[in-house]
């Protein structure tokens, strides 16, 4: 059981877990674990007792849709931290 002290207890043996897929189709290295609560928990696969993110429903959803409009590409993250450093100059 992982306890939240905000969102609630989430109970990793109970959590339907499902791997992200890569771009090629294979098995990707996070797995996405709904629990029966709603709570959502994002864990890399090979480390299912390592640390686990918890999410509400809002908060996943929110995190999708920054997905989605690219706000977590990589690249562009790198050319706003390289940006950013120069200013600071």
């Amino acid at each position: 059981m992982r306890d939240h002290p905000l969102k609630g207890e989430f109970d990793p043996a109970t959590a339907k877990w499902k791997r992200t897929p890569t771009v090629s189709g294979a098995e990707g290295t996070l797995e996405i674990g709904y629990g029966e609560n709603g709570l959502i928990g994002l864990r890399l696969a090979d480390q299912p007792e390592g640390v686990i993110l918890i999410y509400t429903p809002e908060e996943w959803d929110a995190f999708l849709e920054g997905v989605r409009d690219g706000e977590f590409d990589l690249e562009s993250m790198f050319q706003d931290l390289s940006a950013g450093s120069q200013t600071d100059r």
